[in-house]
């Protein structure tokens, strides 16, 4: 690229341009008009909005208004912008966790472990009901007392998810909250046997849901899918819930990690 922003004849003019927006996108501190990035990247205004438009419907960027785009906000939280293999999970996730919400108006999470096995909410949709779980944004929850997090346990060796309900500290936070290790060891062996963790009032009274592990070709756990809702919600649709909920899993576990064309999405880790 020359001093002018013009593509020298050797470059791949759309991937070039998919760089320079995501780059500028990153740098900005205000949400960014298809006007100002075409001035400021030298690009014709019908290009940009066709890459732009392409990069919100990949999970990229943001459309906040009529003409106003910003970067997805978990890509800020991710460690390096383009997202690895979080990112991935979420592209797979996005229109399963559409279907849900249109399905059940509840509010649907997605989780990641972190390397000491709590859950990084990776993407969420809000329930737009009056009463509703809130889903905030916040980078982490406890893997000991969550559906995500016992999820995400039950699909690891024994010992392994052991030592970190061990070691990590435990209080009540609801008058359900489980806060042995045996008791939560023996919870996750119910997750594992039958291929989903509950969550009845455990970490927010009047708050239930269920989660389903997301595991890749070798069987680790790469991620859950948890839908929560009120409790009383939760139970008048329970097992149409969970039926659903591992549908779409399996639905994204085979756009991941069965197709051809995603055999290196392993690759993205040591990006």
């Amino acid at each position: 690229m020359n001093a002018k922003g013009k593509m020298t004849n050797n470059s791949v003019k759309s991937a070039v341009r998919t760089l320079r927006i995501l780059e500028y996108f990153e740098s900005a501190t205000d949400p960014v008009s298809l006007g100002a990035l075409s001035s400021n990247l030298f690009i014709p205004k019908s290009s940009a909005h066709t890459l732009v438009y392409t990069l919100i419907e990949e999970g990229y960027l943001e459309k906040l208004s009529h003409n106003a785009f910003v970067l997805n906000s978990n890509l800020k939280r991710s460690v390096g912008w383009v997202g690895g293999l979080d990112g991935a999970i979420r592209r797979a996730a996005r229109k399963e966790m559409d279907r849900l919400l249109n399905l059940f108006e509840e509010s649907v999470v997605l989780g990641v472990p972190t390397a000491q096995y709590d859950v990084k909410i990776a993407d969420f949709r809000q329930s737009s009901q009056l009463m509703s779980y809130s889903v905030l944004k916040s980078p982490t929850i406890p893997g000991w007392c969550t559906s995500l997090g016992h999820a995400i346990l039950s699909c690891l060796p024994e010992d392994e998810s052991f030592k970190y309900i061990d070691k990590v500290s435990k209080v009540s936070l609801t008058p359900k909250t489980l806060t042995s290790t045996n008791g939560i060891m023996e919870r996750i062996r119910t997750c594992s046997h039958r291929g989903y963790s509950l969550s009845i009032d455990e970490r927010f009274d009047g708050a239930s849901g269920v989660a389903v592990p997301i595991i890749d070709g070798s069987g680790l756990p790469r991620a859950a899918l948890n839908m929560v809702m009120l409790t009383p919600r939760f139970f008048k649709r329970k097992e149409l819930i969970i039926q659903e909920v591992k549908k779409s899993v399996k639905s994204i576990e085979n756009t991941l990690f069965d197709k051809q064309e995603n055999n290196n999405i392993r690759q993205l880790e040591v990006r």
